[in-house]
Formats: C-alpha cells, sequence, structure tokens
C-alpha cells in the first residue's frame, strides 16, 4: 500500500471509531426520545400507529449497533482501502434509512398539522442536532439522517400556507443548512486533525526507525542492536556475540579518499551477511566495527569456523582498493544470557587480544580473559581512591652525567601497588585513567608532586637540577595541559627552566592542536624532549623541530649495547646526529657497567637507569639531590 492510501485508510478508520463510539450515545437518546413521542400519541388516541413506528426506528438503531459490533469482531480483516470505505457506507446507508423513518413523524402529526406537532418538531430538531454532533466524523451519516425528515416538516408548513408557518419553514431549512455545514466542517477538521496524528506518529516511527538504523549500511545501529538483542530476553541460550574490527582500513580512506571507504563498508557489510547464519543480526556499531548476534543453535557451525568464514570473505581482495589489503579481527563471546553491555565489553577483551596477534585472526573470551578482564576492571575500579589516598603518585628517577655519575635531573614516574594485583605498570594505569575518565586527576597529581620536587630543589639552592613529566600527545590535544602548566608553575612562582616534558609515543589525531601547544611551552622556557626515540612514530623528521631540545633512546635499544653491534652503530649515529643538531641526547634504561662505558665512549653525556637508582619517593629524590651538593661543597 502507498504511503498516502495508507494514511487514508488510517484516517478513514478513525473516522469508523469515531462513529462507533458515538452510536453508543446518541442510540440510547434516539430510543428515550421516540419512547417519549410513543407516550405522547399513546394519550392522544394513536398509539398504535406510533407503535409501529418506534418499533421500526428502534429496529434500525439495533442494526446500526449490531454493525458496530461486527465490524469490532472483524476488524483488522479488512484493512484496505476499499474495505474501509465500504464499512464507512453502510453506516451511511443506515443512517439515511433513521432518518427515513424519522420523516413519518410528518404522518403521525397528519402533516405537523395536530396539538402535539411543534413538541414533535422539537424532539425532531434535537435528535438532528444530536446526528450532526455524534456524527461529525463522517458528514454522511449525519446528513443523510436529518435531510428526510426535516426537508418533509418544510414541505409540510409550507403546505398550511400561512405566514407564521413560512417564517418557521424558512427557520427549519436555516437549522438544517447550519447542520449540514457543521457536519462537513466537522469531518474536514477531524480528517485534518487525524491526518496530522497519524503523520506526527509515522514521522515518530521513521525518527525512531532512524534512530535505529547506521545509515550508511543498512545495519542496525548500536540503539537497534540493543533493542533487537532485548527480544530474546525469554529465550534460551547460549548466544553468540562477535565484535568484528576491521583491519588496514584507515589505509582506504587515507589513500583513496571517505567515499570509497564508505562504498567499501557497504560491500564489507554485505559479505559478512552472507556468511552469516540464518536468523542472525548483524550491526555496525562505529566507524569500522561490525557486531554479529545470533543464538548458537541457529548456527550449524561452530563460532570458530564462522568466524574464520567471515575474515576469509572480508579479506578477499576488492577490486575498487586494489592498493590496500583489507582484513578483519573477530572478538567471540559466549553467554547464557542477551545483554549488550556484558557481551560488547568481553568480545571487545577477545578482539583486543586478537589483535595483538596480527591481522585476520580471533579470540574466543576463556577462564584466562576473564581473569585478565576482572584484573583489569578492579584496577580501574580502585584507582580513584587510590590518587586520593597517595597509593598511587609518582616516585622519581635521577637523570645523571656519564662522566662524574652527577645528578641533573629527576623523571616522574607513576607508581601503585595494588593490594591485590601487586605493582600496576604505568601503561595500565595511564590505559585505566582515560577509560574512567580520570586522566586529569591523575595528570594533576603528577604536576602537583613535580612542582613540590622543584620548589624543594630552589629551597635548597639547586636551580641546576631539571624535573621531567611525561605527556602524550593525546593529552595535549584533549586537554589544558600547557595552562596548567605554565599557570601552576606561575602561581607557586617556580622558575619554568627547571620543568622538563617528555612527549610520549602516540600519534595524535590534530597535530596543529598539539604543535600550537608545545609552542605556547617551548616559547615560556620549558624544556621539551622526545622520550623512546626510535620507536612508535618517532622519526628523524622529529629532529628538524627547533624546539625539541633532547631525545632519549629508548631502552630497547641500550640493553645489552655492549654485546650488538648494531645497537651500538644505531645509538652511535643517534648521538652524532644530535651534536651536529646541537640536541642533547640521552640513553634509559642503563642497567650494567659494561653498557655504561660503551655509551660514554661513544660520546652520550646523560643517562638514567637501574645501574645509578631506581625510581624513589619525593622526599628520597630531594634527599639525593641534597646529598649531592653537600659533596660538591
Amino acid at each position: 500500500m502507498k504511503k498516502e492510501d495508507e494514511l487514508e485508510a488510517r484516517i478513514l478508520q478513525d473516522q469508523l471509531a469515531d462513529l462507533r463510539a458515538g452510536l453508543f450515545v446518541s442510540m440510547p437518546i434516539s430510543i428515550i426520545l421516540s419512547g417519549l413521542i410513543l407516550t405522547v400519541q399513546a394519550f392522544s388516541g394513536g398509539g398504535f400507529a406510533a407503535a409501529i413506528w418506534f418499533l421500526v426506528v428502534n429496529a434500525i438503531n439495533a442494526a446500526r449497533l449490531g454493525l458496530v459490533r461486527y465490524q469490532l469482531k472483524e476488524m483488522g480483516h479488512q484493512d484496505d482501502l476499499t474495505g474501509i470505505s465500504q464499512r464507512l457506507r453502510w453506516f451511511g446507508i443506515l443512517a439515511l434509512l433513521s432518518g427515513f423513518a424519522w420523516s413519518f413523524l410528518a404522518v403521525l402529526t397528519v402533516g405537523y398539522t395536530t396539538p402535539q406537532a411543534p413538541l414533535h418538531l422539537i424532539i425532531l430538531a434535537g435528535i438532528s442536532a444530536g446526528a450532526a454532533t455524534y456524527g461529525s466524523s463522517y458528514a454522511a451519516a449525519a446528513t443523510n439522517f436529518i435531510t428526510p425528515p426535516l426537508l418533509i416538516a418544510v414541505g409540510c408548513l409550507l403546505a398550511k400556507g400561512n405566514f407564521e408557518d413560512y417564517i418557521l419553514s424558512f427557520a427549519v431549512l436555516l437549522f438544517m443548512a447550519g447542520l449540514v455545514r457543521g457536519s462537513f466542517v466537522g469531518q474536514a477538521r477531524f480528517r485534518e486533525a487525524s491526518r496530522l496524528r497519524h503523520e506526527a506518529e509515522r514521522l515518530a516511527a521513521e525518527m525512531e526507525r532512524n534512530s535505529r538504523e547506521d545509515h550508511l549500511t543498512a545495519l542496525l545501529n548500536r540503539r537497534g542492536l540493543e533493542h533487537a538483542i532485548n527480544q530474546f530476553e525469554n529465550t534460551d541460550g547460549p548466544f553468540v556475540a562477535m565484535l568484528i574490527d576491521l583491519d588496514g582500513f584507515k589505509s582506504v580512506n587515507d589513500t583513496y579518499g571517505h567515499r570509497t571507504g564508505d562504498e567499501l563498508l557497504i560491500m564489507i557489510a554485505r559479505r559478512i551477511e552472507q556468511a552469516a547464519p540464518a536468523g542472525s543480526t548483524l550491526a555496525r556499531i562505529g566507524g569500522d566495527e561490525f557486531v554479529l548476534f545470533f543464538p548458537s543453535l541457529r548456527s550449524s557451525l561452530s563460532p570458530s569456523t564462522l568466524a574464520s568464514n567471515i575474515i576469509a570473505k572480508v579479506a578477499s581482495p576488492y577490486r575498487e582498493v586494489a592498493s590496500v589489503r583489507i582484513g578483519a579481527s573477530i572478538g567471540i563471546y559466549l553467554a547464557e544470557r542477551p545483554g549488550l553491555t556484558e557481551m560488547l565489553l568481553r568480545a571487545d577483551v577477545a578482539l583486543y587480544t586478537a589483535k595483538r596477534r596480527g591481522r585476520n585472526e580471533f579470540r574466543l573470551f576463556d577462564a584466562e580473559l576473564d581473569t585478565e578482564l576482572q584484573r583489569r576492571q578492579s584496577i580501574e575500579r580502585d584507582l580513584h581512591s587510590a590518587i586520593e589516598a597517595r597509593r598511587l603518585a609518582p616516585w622519581f628517577q635521577s637523570i645523571v652525567r656519564l662522566d662524574t655519575e652527577a645528578v641533573i635531573g629527576f623523571e616522574a614516574l607513576l607508581r601503585w601497588s595494588h593490594p591485590i594485583h601487586g605493582s600496576i605498570s604505568p601503561p595500565e594505569i595511564m590505559t585505566a585513567a582515560r577509560e574512567t575518565g580520570m586522566l586529569q586527576l591523575l595528570t594533576q597529581t603528577v604536576f602537583s608532586d613535580c612542582c613540590a620536587l622543584i620548589d624543594g630543589l630552589v629551597k635548597a639552592d639547586r636551580r641546576d637540577v631539571r624535573v621531567a613529566m611525561n605527556v602524550s600527545p593525546r593529552e595535549l590535544e584533549a586537554g589544558d595541559i600547557d595552562d596548567m602548566v605554565l599557570n601552576g608553575l606561575a602561581a607557586r612562582d617556580l622558575p619554568t627552566t627547571m620543568f622538563e616534558i617528555e612527549i610520549t609515543e602516540e600519534s595524535p589525531v590534530d597535530p596543529d592542536r598539539v604543535d600550537e601547544k608545545v609552542g605556547r611551552l617551548s616559547h615560556a622556557g620549558i624544556s621539551i624532549a622526545l622520550d623512546d626515540f626510535g620507536t612508535g612514530f618517532s622519526t628523524l623528521a622529529s629532529l628538524k623541530d627547533s624546539r625539541i631540545r633532547k631525545v632519549k633512546i629508548d631502552q630497547g635499544f641500550i640493553r645489552g649495547l655492549a654485546k650488538s653491534r648494531e645497537d651500538r652503530l644505531l645509538v652511535k649515529t643517534v648521538i652524532d646526529l644530535g651534536r651536529a643538531l646541537g640536541i642533547d641526547v640521552m640513553a634509559e634504561g642503563v642497567e650494567t657497567e659494561a653498557d655504561r662505558q660503551i655509551l660514554h665512549k661513544l660520546g652520550c653525556r646523560t643517562a638514567q637507569g637501574f645501574l645509578f637508582s631506581k625510581a624513589v619517593p619525593l622526599s628520597q629524590a630531594l634527599e639525593l639531590a641534597l646529598k649531592e651538593h653537600a659533596k660538591q661543597c
């Protein structure tokens, strides 16, 4: 059915419903009024004819109520436009029959000439007004009923031939015209109100449908997926949830543009649908993330076999992007009860594990991953209280000159000994802080302790010692770290030259924003160091940035340096390049005397590592700097 026909059918259904409701009010009134006429006629000697008239009128009324009851039973069996129109026409036909029946009032009153005629005319006027009122949604029902008796009444009045009856007949005509016009106006208003309501309902339904649909692939989105999963609440499990993440898709957007990327996503969605079991639910919940959900009994394949098939389908070449290889990684979770949040959480843990293995891998969430998830949730749950109670705090590892081993700086390193899980690594801490929205609080805590150490160094006349704090490009991009640092140092009246920002390895989304903030910090006198040089996203191009005053060679190149000729050549190259560009080069992770001596011979001037000192609390770091100063004095 076309949208226009569907809308018209709904309007007609509303008219039917209003007519039905009106009849249950108007029919009892009709019975009462016809009974009054019967009573009056009986007292005036015309009871037999009136009784027959009464029976006919109410037989028609019974037929009209019977039609209502029948149509209520049959409602929904004929929802086409023709069927609904036919039902309305029956109401109009019965209303016309009822109108002819009421026309016989003229016979009972001998052309409205008997003494009872004025009373009958008043009753006729009342029931006509009632018909127009209770049948306003469908004008034919009202006009069919009122037209015959009122026109006959007018004719009878005109036939009397006197002036008063002419005036009365004219008044009846005006009354009838007003009722007819009111009926059609009422119908138009009713239909317009009905149309607006159904259009609003249709718009709301479309908006609801759109809110559950991914417009690009025509799959469900996350909200739609949640709604679909809720339908299985009373269905026996287990249920399979597969979180499918594309590998290499970003290269498509970068190489071919987003339009081609969108077209590719549509093709991938169709390929996954082809591999999916019958009756399964597929949704796109992120840029290149899909979720496949189904009761396990609906698939003849094991989850592992199905995942392999999907990966093979997705990884097959695409002519449109021949130079890029697309793959898929899949995390799988089997749940006894359907629940989107729980399933996605566990499937995501499995997906992350699969991605660590490489491209085109899948992993089933098992007891081992459950233990890992419990650990992660425990760390996230306890993070805030650990920061507040100072159980999680920065410790400081000294940075020394290789020739004299004099302390020239400290680096703030996060330390947290969890009561259940023991020592938590800094990367784990940072990940938990991001997930729980406490990264800013953690950064402020580290900065505050750095300021406290600088303050102690200033008071001890150790202005030659610099304190470094690690900051990722994404922290710079998302937060106001530049304001925090500059305002914080100024508020404490601490020299900016004693503070250093170590930019850790992470690719920012908005490099221009990061670049602006780095420039502001550097211009204020804060030293900018490039951490973990030689890994991640660091390149030789980074050294061209005049604001970079130090690079830290990653410990992966330093450990075992004495035994690796290749590492020595690489380290020597970086040291020589740094010297040529006027950039300090520092080694991190020095643990043996042999490595220290090699670094010194290669021309490296500064280093840090367990050979010199482990990270220690703030108070011990300050004591270490004071002892160093005392020796020099």
